[in-house]
Parts: structure tokens; C-alpha cells; sequence
């Protein structure tokens, strides 16, 4: 009996390393953004293992929901993963204070575009990059954009920065794309279809580009207009198609995903966070109530599933609530076989210096 107890005890050790070994390891936890309270529309992405984040704005003095001034930051930082004991580093200041911009993780580093601050919309564009294995970092600028955009979405295709939506200086929809070995300035490519889309999400399969979600203000004659469907940039023709709806919610209400976030792998689109359809079109036609910024963030049902999008097979899968995802303006990262959620606001006005990590199935 002994024998055997002792064969098991060696099986059950074998199997449990044998567990270890193919189950691939994680952080579980990371420090909070060092900015008090978080920010919401950082610059954020990887730089080999370094997790890089800078500015973004948020309400540090009086809450949004009493009147409180919104504050945009310069600081940056960053974070090796593979530290025994990760920490935040401080970088170099922005030259100016910056939040709703763009940035795409780059073979040359992590490039940041545009944006806004309390002062004036941006043009400006510049890479950040790692210099060698010592915690340097250094700034280098590149071409500026033709027109001042926040609020925008942008990709990295076939050595190639794609950037569309947003508020865009000349009221267009215009899509931009910048070479990162030949160009010396962006090239103004076909405009997407339909009405503006403020904070949609820009993703690729290799091939084409995926504009995802976004919305448009209320005009003087017109209500908001949310779109819960997913645009075709097909590069070889500069042409738009439309693509597929965004996947319903549960209950079978619209998503818009509007102020979400995501990522691309090989064979998958990956899309969490954002507003609450119905909830924010009432806000932004001014239908929401005097009381609409001081319920409790539940009340505001940001998205908590993360959505796949498997497009060899044109199928979608979901992962229905996942802690930590209900966010807008946070910035959707992968690295490593993980997801990280980086900062962004759990209601309207209030943000989080949490960083979530999930592990990529």
C-alpha cells in the first residue's frame, strides 16, 4: 500500500510540472500608474518589455460631477516586466501636456500622435525609443500630421502608421498613412463612408484595415449618431467597404464601442471596454438627466466582455465579464500571451491607475 501511495505521490509530482511547464506564467498584479487618481487617453504600448505610459488627463482637484477642471499631464513613465520586482521609472517629461492622442507600438519604438490639451488640438508626432539595455529612453520627431486630430484611432500595417477618425481640423473623415522607412510626410488616402467616428478602435489581419465602432456629436438639427458596425480599408484598391455589425450585447442591445480599445494576433481582432449605447446617446443628445454624472459606475454599464473576432472563419466568441475591462479610454495592450488593460476612467469623470492583465487564451 505504501508502494503505491509513494507511485502516486511521484505521478501526481510529475503531472503537476508537467502543468507548470505548459501553463504559461504571467504577472498576476503590477504596481498602479504612478499619476494619483490614473488618467484616462494615454499614450500607452510596449517597447520590448518595457510598458511605456505618458500623459492623458484626468480630475484631480474637484470631481467632474461638482464642476471640476480637467487637468492634462506631461509626465511619462515606464515599467520592465521582466523585473524580479517591477517598478515604475520616470522618463523625460512631453514637451507639453497631452491626452486623446494616438500611439502604435513600432519596431523603432512607440510612436505618439496628435492629441489635445486644455490649450489647443495637436499635429504633433514623435517616437519614443528604447536606447540600449541601461533604462535609457530617448525622443525622436517625426513628420507632423497635415492637420490637428484627437480623439483618432491608429495602426501599425506592413511598415505603414494608418490613422483615421477622430476630430479631424478640416471636418473630414479622412484616413492618413505615414511610411516609416521612405516618408517624409503622411499621405492623405481615401475617406471612410458615413457619418464621423469619434473614438472607434483601428485594427488589421495582415491585410486590411478594420475601423471599428466610434460616434458623431449631436448637430443643431440632428441627434448623435452611434455606429455599432465595422468598416473595410482594402489598401491595393484606397477603397471602403462595410464589413460586419459589432456583436450585440447580451440583452440584444446595440455596442457601439465607442471610447474602447483593442489589439490584433495572427488570427483574431480583440475588442473590450467602452460606453454603454443607449446610455451615452441619451448623454450626448442631453436626454441623460441632471443627475447623470454621480451614479455608481455599474449604473453606466461600460463593456466588461472581451470580444474575438476570428477572421480566417468570419466568427465571433466572447468572454463575458472580465474584471477590470470596464473602461473607456483605457488602452487595450498584448504582450507576451496577455491583455493589458492600461488605466482609463470606470465612469464618466473618474479614472484608475490599475493596470489589469488577462491572460491571452
Amino acid at each position: 500500500m505504501k508502494k503505491q501511495l509513494l507511485i502516486w505521490g511521484i505521478l501526481v509530482l510529475q503531472y503537476t510540472v508537467i502543468l507548470a511547464q505548459s501553463t504559461p506564467s504571467y504577472p498576476q498584479q503590477l504596481p498602479d500608474y504612478p499619476v494619483a487618481q490614473g488618467v484616462s487617453a494615454p499614450f500607452a504600448g510596449f517597447i520590448n518589455d518595457w510598458l511605456v505610459v505618458g500623459g492623458g488627463c484626468n480630475f484631480p482637484g474637484k470631481p467632474a460631477a461638482e464642476g471640476g477642471k480637467k487637468v492634462f499631464y506631461n509626465q511619462c513613465y515606464a515599467l520592465n516586466l521582466q523585473s524580479a520586482s517591477p517598478r515604475w521609472i520616470s522618463l523625460s517629461d512631453f514637451p507639453y501636456p497631452v491626452a486623446y492622442g494616438c500611439s502604435v507600438e513600432t519596431p523603432q519604438g512607440l510612436v505618439c500622435i496628435g492629441g489635445a490639451n486644455a490649450d489647443s488640438c495637436l499635429t504633433n508626432v514623435f517616437c519614443i525609443q528604447l536606447v540600449d539595455s541601461s533604462q535609457r529612453f530617448a525622443v525622436k520627431q517625426l513628420p507632423s500630421l497635415p492637420e490637428a486630430i484627437d480623439n483618432a484611432a491608429a495602426t501599425l500595417l506592413n511598415g505603414a502608421i494608418y490613422l483615421t477618425g477622430g476630430n479631424q481640423q478640416h471636418q473630414q473623415n479622412a484616413l492618413y498613412k505615414l511610411d516609416l522607412k521612405q516618408g517624409t510626410a503622411w499621405q492623405k488616402l481615401s475617406s471612410y463612408p458615413g457619418p464621423q467616428r469619434v473614438q472607434p478602435i483601428l485594427l488589421h489581419d495582415g491585410h486590411k484595415l478594420y475601423l471599428i465602432g466610434g460616434y458623431q456629436a449631436p448637430a443643431k438639427a440632428s441627434e448623435s449618431i452611434l455606429s455599432h458596425d465595422i468598416l473595410c480599408y482594402l489598401p491595393e484598391t484606397n477603397t471602403w467597404k462595410y464589413e460586419a455589425d459589432i456583436p450585440a450585447e447580451a440583452n440584444g442591445e446595440k455596442r457601439c464601442m465607442a471610447g474602447g480599445s483593442g489589439t490584433q494576433t495572427s488570427t483574431h481582432l480583440i475588442l473590450t471596454g467602452g460606453v454603454n449605447y443607449t446610455i451615452f446617446k441619451k448623454a450626448l443628445d442631453g436626454k441623460a438627466g441632471k443627475d447623470y454624472m454621480t451614479h455608481a459606475p455599474s449604473w453606466y454599464q461600460f463593456n466588461d466582455d472581451i470580444l474575438y473576432f476570428d477572421f480566417t472563419s468570419q466568427k465571433w466568441t466572447v468572454d463575458p465579464q472580465v474584471s477590470g475591462m470596464a473602461r473607456a479610454g483605457g488602452i487595450l495592450l498584448q504582450h507576451q500571451h496577455c491583455l493589458y488593460m492600461v488605466c482609463g476612467e470606470i465612469k464618466p469623470g473618474i479614472r484608475t491607475p490599475k493596470i489589469t492583465v488577462y491572460p491571452l487564451k
